[in-house]
């Protein structure tokens, strides 16, 4: 095999990669490439102490989560009263006059939910401007302290 074509197969599997494929993308003047809700939005339940859990969104830039849109339910089934941030206006393409939530979104959460409870929560958002992702139902479990 050439050195060539080697450097070329190289070359090749490096701009595979998601990473280089975004920065690629922004070189060539193209849409980076669309995250995995997950990573679009990182949920995690937390112990911030005296027994008390926090519920927390990493939202990427670029990405938004619809307010009105996210509930967390006790294993029970049963909403739990939960304050949201007041968010922002938005015109959405798909739904019209919305407020929306960016950045980092830290939810305390009423004091019976301690380490080791399992709550449901459902989300939903987009990548603004680009799609927008069908709802997310996840199961997070407290950590233990």
């Amino acid at each position: 095999m050439t050195r060539r074509r080697v450097a070329t197969l190289v070359l090749g599997a490096v701009l595979a990669t998601p990473v280089a494929a975004g920065g690629l993308a922004d070189w060539l003047g193209a849409p980076a490439p669309v995250l995995h809700p997950q990573q679009a939005f990182g949920p995690q339940l937390q112990a911030v102490g005296d027994g008390r859990a926090q519920l927390r969104f990493s939202i990427a830039p670029g990405y938004y989560l619809y307010r009105d849109r996210l509930r967390v339910t006790g294993s029970d089934g049963q909403a739990l009263p939960v304050t949201l941030p007041a968010g922002e206006p938005y015109q959405d393409p798909e739904f019209g006059a919305v407020t929306v939530l960016r950045g980092e979104l830290r939810i305390d959460l009423p004091a019976t939910v301690g380490p080791g409870a399992s709550l449901d929560v459902r989300y939903q958002g987009c990548a603004e401007g680009r799609l927008c992702y069908a709802p997310v139902q996840l199961r997070l479990q407290v950590p233990q302290q």
